[in-house]
C-alpha cells in the first residue's frame, strides 16, 4: 500500500509542476500578445478586414459558381428530357409505320396465296376439263373408226361371198376395190 500511496503523490506532484508551467507559459503568451497587438495592431485588424472580405467574396463567388452550375445542369435536364421525348415519339412513329407496312405486307401476301391457290384450282379444273375432252374426243374417233373398220370388213365380206358365189370377173373385183379405197380414203379426211 506504501507504494501505492507513493505513485498518487508522485502523480499529484507532477501535475502541480505542469500547472505551474502552464500559467507561466500563459503569463508569457498573454505578454507577447500583448506586445505584438501594440506593434502590429492596425496592421493586425486591416488584415483580419482584408481576409474577411476575401472570405465574403469567396462565398458569393463559390454561391454563385454553384448557382450558375446547377442552372445549367437543369438547363441541360431540361434540354435531355425534351430530346429523350422528341426521340421517343419518333421511335413511337417508326414502329407504327413499321406495324402498319408489316400488316400490309401480310394482307399482300396472303391476297397473293389466294390467288395462287385459285389459280392453282382453276388451272387444275381447265387440264381436268381439257383431258375429258380429249379421251372424249379419242372414244368417238376410236368408235368410229371402228364402226368404220367393222363396215369395211363385213362389205369385204359380203363382196367375197357375192364373188363366190357370182363368179365375176376380175374387172368388176377391181373396180368395186377402188371404190371401198375411195371411201375409206373420203372417211379417214373427216
Amino acid at each position: 500500500m506504501a507504494e501505492h500511496d507513493e505513485v498518487e503523490v508522485n502523480e499529484q506532484v507532477e501535475e502541480i509542476e505542469t500547472e505551474t508551467e502552464n500559467s507561466s507559459a500563459d503569463v508569457n503568451t498573454s505578454e507577447l500578445d500583448q506586445l505584438r497587438d501594440i506593434v502590429f495592431g492596425s496592421a493586425k485588424a486591416d488584415l483580419e478586414a482584408r481576409l474577411a472580405a476575401l472570405q465574403q467574396e469567396m462565398r458569393e463567388g463559390f454561391n454563385d459558381a454553384a448557382n450558375s452550375l446547377q442552372k445549367q445542369m437543369a438547363d441541360m435536364q431540361a434540354s435531355l428530357q425534351d430530346n429523350v421525348h422528341t426521340l421517343e415519339d419518333r421511335i413511337s412513329w417508326v414502329d407504327n409505320q413499321h406495324d402498319e407496312k408489316t400488316s400490309q405486307l401480310s394482307a399482300y401476301a396472303d391476297k397473293l396465296a389466294a390467288e395462287i391457290e385459285m389459280n392453282d384450282a382453276n388451272s387444275k379444273q381447265q387440264d381436268d376439263d381439257l383431258h375429258k375432252r380429249l379421251d372424249n374426243e379419242i372414244d368417238q374417233l376410236t368408235d368410229k373408226f371402228t364402226q368404220q373398220h367393222d363396215q369395211t370388213i363385213e362389205l369385204l365380206n359380203q363382196v367375197k361371198k357375192e364373188l363366190n358365189t357370182s363368179k365375176t370377173d376380175r374387172k368388176t373385183l377391181a373396180r368395186l376395190l377402188a371404190t371401198v379405197a375411195d371411201n375409206l380414203e373420203t372417211d379417214e379426211n373427216f
